[in-house]
């Protein structure tokens, strides 16, 4: 029963991403939640705290913005507490080029909130067209 609660929990912060609000998102994750990038170089630094996250990662990125940031998932399953999620991610950069990256986020939830997120992503593709972010 707990992997349903956990996955209708991820599915509908992912369905408001797909319209482009992250705020749904962000506020499934725990206050103490880690965000590992599962890739090395300028992407792989752990985010420890919600706020951290915001602050370190997603805000630095969305500056590079130029539309609506959107993340499709195409596939979520969920065992116990654990949830999978494949996605499909689409923004036009200040730049003028596509960042359509694919991720796959595996989520540790505990007491309905994102505890952990393990990030895997195309990081050669984010180091060729995002701009490193700053330390």
């Amino acid at each position: 029963m707990r992997n349903i609660e956990n996955k209708e929990i991820v599915a509908k912060a992912m369905e408001a991403l797909a319209k482009g609000d992250n705020r749904p998102f962000y506020e499934a994750m725990a206050e103490d939640v880690i965000w590992r990038p599962m890739v090395g170089g300028v992407w792989g630094d752990v985010q420890h705290g919600r706020e951290q996250a915001r602050d370190n990662l997603f805000a630095p990125l969305r500056k590079q913005y130029a539309s609506a940031y959107t993340n499709t998932a195409t596939n979520i399953f969920a065992e116990g507490e654990a949830v999978i999620v494949e996605a499909q991610g689409a923004v036009t950069l200040k730049s003028g080029k596509a960042y359509n990256n694919r991720y796959c986020f595996v989520i540790e939830m505990a007491d309905g909130r994102m505890k952990e997120v393990r990030e895997y992503l195309d990081s050669a593709l984010a180091e060729a067209v995002l701009e490193p972010l700053s330390a």
